[in-house]
């Protein structure tokens, strides 16, 4: 079986787009770039060169020194604002030249390993809301998630403002509980919309807003981008991160009685080399099942309107206390608890 996966020590993003954008962003902070650069197995020079390329884990040791360097908590929000179009070749000839919302995010999810390589979008919608949902691709970001995910909501935002001309209504959700300190970076920058302790990382927008004609845009120039894009892309498109397409396939196969060893053989690989690589990706089967097991639990129960009995046959559990147990393990909270804390459709309205 040919691998349709990229791994977290594969080097295929170019150091001189998204990680000389954040370098550059510390360098005017007067950090030097042998301190952002610190344990890499980068130098300045192999950045400007812009022939090198680096890894999901290399790109993750950059983003853990500028977080060091740079306490003052704005960066993130900084780097997103700046981040997309951006000037990546042909991705961001796609971004700048989307005529609408629908298709600005069918590039940014199509091209996810290139303009969004740690944090990929997924878009779906219901009868009324859009909703994009951020999730890790090659490898866990542990303590970096945060971080990640602010710049990847900022960046959206950004951009949607820059190519409408106008502050588009998005409403925020976040998997983690709001921060003890900086919470005024999150509403000077995203608004006052925004929803923690959710176990997803989650944007709204209501469907209306996905076709409206973006004055920057043109049909005829983003068909021809994405034309070009999907001739000239090194990686293909259809290849994922690794974590991201193990979380795919037991979303794909959630109402099966999935373990590790059916996993392996659908990976053409034995058990003992899945956990090897889960394990390199700083991650663990457990860890990915819980998480495609609470997501699809969140979109049944807050999307879809479900009940508990619904959800809990929907994921193969015959008790409904065993089915509370485990939605707790995965969230922390009851799926009661969660219907009250996940008020998506007012965070919507």
């Amino acid at each position: 079986m040919k691998p349709t996966w990229y791994e977290c020590d594969q080097r295929y993003l170019p150091a001189h787009h998204q990680p000389a954008l954040l370098l550059d962003l510390l360098l005017v902070r007067d950090a030097g770039s042998h301190k952002v650069l610190k344990g890499t197995g980068l130098f300045y020079e192999d950045i400007i060169e812009g022939n090198r390329h680096i890894s999901a884990l290399q790109f993750q040791q950059l983003i853990s020194n500028s977080q060091k360097l740079a306490p003052e908590g704005d960066l993130s929000f900084r780097w997103g604002d700046n981040l997309w179009p951006g000037h990546y070749g042909l991705g961001s000839q796609l971004l700048s030249n989307a005529p609408d919302l629908k298709r600005a995010l069918q590039a940014l999810v199509q091209f996810r390993h290139t303009l969004s390589p740690l944090l990929v979008p997924r878009v779906f919608e219901d009868e009324h809301y859009c909703y994009v949902q951020w999730l890790e691709t090659c490898c866990d970001l542990a303590s970096l998630r945060p971080f990640m995910v602010e710049t990847s909501m900022m960046a959206l935002t950004s951009l949607s403002r820059w190519q409408s001309q106008a502050s588009l209504p998005w409403r925020y959700g976040f998997s983690y509980q709001a921060p003890t300190k900086g919470i005024e970076q999150y509403q000077v920058h995203l608004g006052e919309k925004l929803m923690f302790g959710l176990g997803v990382d989650v944007m709204v927008i209501e469907k209306r807003w996905l076709e409206r004609a973006w004055p920057k845009g043109s049909v005829t120039a983003f068909s021809a981008s994405w034309h070009e894009a999907t001739q000239s892309d090194p990686v293909p498109e259809s290849l994922s991160g690794f974590c991201e397409s193990v979380y795919d396939w037991l979303v794909k196969h959630i109402q099966q009685p999935v373990t590790l060893p059916d996993v392996a053989l659908a990976f053409d690989m034995s058990s003992a080399t899945l956990k090897r690589k889960l394990k390199k990706h700083r991650t663990s089967f457990q860890q990915i099942q819980d998480q495609a097991r609470l997501h699809v639990c969140l979109y049944l129960l807050h999307v879809k309107g479900m009940n508990n009995e619904q959800v809990a046959q929907q994921l193969l559990f015959n008790d409904l206390t065993n089915f509370r147990r485990a939605f707790k393990r995965w969230s922390g909270l009851t799926p009661s608890a969660s219907r009250q804390q996940f008020q998506l459709h007012s965070l919507a309205l």
